[in-house]
């Protein structure tokens, strides 16, 4: 019955899951396996002093109730210096602990923080901000504990185990037998509770990332939940996370004291029967008062280790949840980073050549079934020129752009880069270096105006800086904060404007002086004087640029070479708006423009 259910795991697979998870695991643990057995050889020692204690004990009684009174001064400093001796061994043991703990917990974080931001952004869409923080922090801390305490307790619990029952073979059989006569009873009631504290564990490491997802996006969003006084709304919501966490503790815990109680009364009548047992041998003259408390002590160890290894157990399969979750994000498709010669000559090239784009003939849709966003869609984009892209919402401009930075593949057709009348080199992670990207929304990090310029140009002088900021029409504003470049931005860039965070970011990617600028939306926020200063100063800084605007406002393409259509599932060449007619223009729910009346 119990073989048959063990094949039955390993056909299905789960004994076999657990073991992957546990080589992934082993990675960490022979990095630094000189720390973990140094930890190991510790807890070994301090479980061969715990025994030790408890056979001195012996002697150590016997000596004062008369039984045996020879060398009872060795014997009492025998006792003393073993319970120094753990002491010392215990402080050892926390130390090299904390020490191995966090570089564990370091080195796993940072391995999957390296490997998420080296992963497809197209599979790691799938995943919340919330969850992936959790997988990183809950997750990975949860899997360095485990290499941390497993082997070294399994170990450790395996020596008092047989230590305690060689001593009691030899001193008492039949008693050893009692102390272990409750084994069935608790390996029978663990079987019980793993497969549900399997269940249990993986519902709670699920409901931690979206619980850390929703505490994410609702600070991250405070601003919007004051405004339309969703204060109690969220409130609430919180709270109904909060009891559905304390729910699933509670059915938790349910099943787990179910099979405690029954282990923890077995156990207590195994205990009461050793006592009793020993007891009797003390009354019929059999063994000494010392010898008693020893064989006491030794049932106590055999059982006490006995639950410890049965124990581990769930150890090892909530170890393996966590490594799988974090497994799952490690092997998602990564993308190539390498460095590519002819990408980097085409770079050289573009001071003097520019970069031409070309999409030829693609087709894209999200997932593997999904409805096309289009389908032989084509346009070309060369050096000095300003291609303006329109259209409905949600109809694929901005994920036109992604494609462009190789964020997302083409399911059919191609989209290449070159230098005009040179080779060309299709577009991939690896020829994003070509691309400064300014998109939607805020991109701004906590640090100064400065440190936010600098992230895409480490080694830029102020005065670069300040070139910058002028061609996007932001040094206006910076130049009378109270710190200037040295000001800090705060989070979000709470501070600022959205017109100033957009000249901003336009800064930053300026400095970056990269041949292709993509903006999605980049000037929304700037009125239309701005607007045609910014895209006039980024043509003169350098003619051989190739821009790529999205934008719903007309004005905008008054200034581009073409314009192009996105819409019902192709990207069709526009007329663009006449001149004269720019400022009262509206865009049309299908892409096109009218006249304002």
């Amino acid at each position: 019955m119990f073989f048959s259910k063990i094949r039955r795991k390993i056909k299905e697979g789960r004994l076999k899951e657990l073991a992957a998870q546990w080589r992934w695991m082993g990675v960490y643990i022979r990095r630094y396996w000189l720390l973990v057995g140094f930890y190991t050889l510790l807890g070994a020692s301090g479980s061969l002093l715990s025994l030790g204690t408890t056979m001195v004990s012996r002697n150590l009684v016997d000596a004062v109730t008369g039984y045996n009174t020879q060398n009872i001064a060795m014997v009492a400093s025998l006792y003393v210096g073993v319970g120094v001796g753990q002491i010392f061994i215990n402080v050892i043991k926390q130390r090299i602990s904390l020490r191995i703990r966090l570089k564990i917990v370091n080195e796993i974080r940072c391995d999957i923080f390296s490997q998420v931001m080296q992963t497809d952004w197209e599979a790691m869409s799938n995943y919340s901000t919330g969850d992936l923080l959790y997988r990183m922090n809950g997750d990975a801390g949860g899997v360095a504990n485990s290499i941390l305490t497993f082997i070294p307790n399994l170990v450790s619990t395996l020596i008092t185990f047989g230590g305690a029952f060689v001593v009691m073979i030899q001193n008492d059989p039949t008693m050893a037998l009692i102390a272990l006569a409750g084994a069935p009873i608790s390996l029978l009631a663990s079987r019980y509770s793993m497969r549900k504290m399997r269940e249990y564990q993986q519902k709670n490491q699920e409901f931690s990332s979206n619980k850390m997802s929703f505490d994410q996006e609702t600070f991250q969003n405070l601003q919007m939940i004051k405004a339309f006084d969703l204060v109690g709304t969220f409130t609430s919501r919180f709270r109904k996370i909060q009891d559905e966490s304390v729910k699933i503790s509670m059915d938790q815990n349910k099943y787990q004291s179910r099979g405690s109680v029954l282990t923890s009364l077995v156990g207590q009548a195994i205990g009461y029967a050793c006592y009793g047992f020993a007891v009797y041998r003390l009354w019929t003259g059999d063994v000494s008062y010392g010898t008693m408390t020893m064989l006491v002590g030794m049932a106590g160890s055999l059982r006490g280790s006995f639950s410890s290894v049965v124990s581990l157990a769930p150890t090892a399969i909530n170890a393996g949840i966590s490594a799988g979750r974090i497994m799952e994000l490690v092997e998602l498709p990564r993308e190539v980073v390498e460095d590519n010669p002819h990408i980097q000559s085409m770079k050289e090239n573009a001071k003097s050549k520019g970069i031409k784009v070309v999409m030829d003939q693609v087709d894209f849709w999200y997932g593997d079934t999904g409805k096309p966003v289009y389908t032989d869609a084509s346009f070309t984009a060369s050096p000095g020129e300003i291609i303006g892209l329109i259209g409905p919402s949600g109809r694929g401009k901005t994920t036109t752009l992604r494609l462009l930075l190789g964020l997302f593949h083409p399911k059919g057709g191609r989209i290449t880069v070159e230098n005009p009348g040179e080779e060309p080199e299709e577009v991939s992670s690896v020829t994003r270096c070509l691309f400064s990207y300014i998109p939607q929304g805020n991109t701004l990090f906590t640090g100064t105006v400065a440190e936010n310029l600098r992230i895409l140009k480490p080694d830029a002088t102020d005065e670069e800086l300040i070139s910058a900021l002028k061609q996007a029409c932001a040094w206006e504003f910076v130049s009378e904060l109270e710190d200037g470049l040295n000001t800090e931005v705060q989070e979000n860039g709470k501070r600022f404007s959205e017109g100033q965070k957009q000249r901003l970011s336009i800064a930053r990617a300026l400095l970056a002086d990269n041949p292709v600028l993509l903006l999605d939306e980049a000037t929304s926020a700037l009125d239309m004087d701005t607007e045609h200063r910014v895209l006039r100063n980024i043509i003169r800084k350098d003619p051989h640029r190739t821009v790529i605007v999205v934008a719903h406002r007309p004005s905008v393409f008054d200034m581009c070479t073409r314009v192009y259509k996105i819409a019902d599932g192709k990207i069709t060449l526009s007329e663009k708006l006449p001149e004269e007619q720019s400022g009262l223009a509206l865009l049309t729910e299908d892409g096109n423009f009218t006249a304002e009346n």
